[in-house]
């Protein structure tokens, strides 16, 4: 049995021996929070890019980043030309986005021009702009596989790829897609009234009307709710918006050829695939004296 005087020299080893192993320690767990910080930044998800399905003729909504180049490109075709509230210095110096061709991809890519209000001297835009009040951007997009409308709200995001879908349209060339570029005006007015649903914004003096006690539910599917909710009229023509919501457990996917019928012009969709308990926004043009 050790005596008393050699107690304490036992104690104080131990405790020496201790020392290390709990420095040790510690510096294992602060490496291995270190490697977990690390894991968890490095497997952030990237911000992915945009897909959009549209159908030839009709008109997408989208979001674009206010200081940075957004990228377009088209599935399985080209850009052909880009139309609408684009900037140039000598011939549009009141555009709104800038649009600079990739000629050898068939891409462009857009970069909004902010108001001069929130313009610094090199053209950006200055700090502590606000960015939800710059109104939406409206472009007409030709492609060779047809042409589709983009509405564009400017955001303060990162700039990233917007791919368009296009469906119903037929592979064309540039000559052919020239000489089919006079739309019937009826259809011209038919995508201008969408648009004004779209983007009240851009809607002008359109007359509209606004149902009461969160407007009129309309039977469509049993696993969806159909909401009338405005109303807007023009000669010949009348829009109705919808907000159409998934009661179902499972994803729904919506075919707007589904949403035709007798006298309908055209049918617009906000998202085409909505997740349970989702909404969206649904713009019918049809014409007037077809209720």
């Amino acid at each position: 049995m050790p005596s008393a005087e050699q107690m304490p020299v036992g104690q104080h080893k131990a405790a020496s021996d201790q020392a290390p192993n709990a420095r040790v320690r510690d510096l294992i767990l602060a490496m291995v929070m270190v490697a977990l910080c690390y894991l968890c930044v490095a497997t952030q998800p990237a911000l992915a890019a945009q897909t959009v399905e549209v159908r030839d003729g009709d008109t997408t909504i989208n979001r674009i980043s206010v200081r940075d180049q957004t990228r377009l490109r088209i599935e399985r075709g080209r850009v052909l030309d880009v139309s609408g509230d684009v900037y140039d210095a000598q011939k549009a110096p009141g555009g709104r986005v800038l649009v600079l061709k990739d000629e050898e991809q068939g891409e462009v890519y857009l970069k909004p021009v902010p108001p001069v209000s929130m313009r610094g001297m090199d053209g950006s835009l200055l700090p502590g702009s606000m960015v939800s009040a710059i109104p939406a951007i409206k472009l007409d997009i030709k492609t060779d596989r047809g042409t589709v409308g983009l509405l564009l709200q400017p955001a303060d995001v990162v700039g990233d790829t917007i791919t368009l879908r296009i469906s119903g349209g037929e592979l064309r060339s540039a000559s052919q897609d020239q000489r089919g570029s006079k739309a019937n005006p009826h259809i011209r007015a038919a995508k201008a009234l969408t648009l004004a649903m779209a983007a009240p914004a851009l809607a002008g003096e359109v007359p509209s009307q606004r149902l009461p006690r969160g407007g009129q539910e309309v039977a469509l599917w049993k696993e969806a709710r159909f909401v009338l909710v405005a109303r807007y009229d023009l000669p010949g023509l009348v829009g109705d918006a919808y907000e159409l919501t998934n009661l179902s457990a499972q994803p729904m996917v919506i075919d707007e050829r589904e949403l035709y019928a007798p006298g309908v012009v055209t049918v617009g969709l906000r998202h085409l695939n909505l997740a349970p308990g989702a909404s969206t926004s649904v713009w019918i043009v049809r014409q007037a004296g077809n209720d």
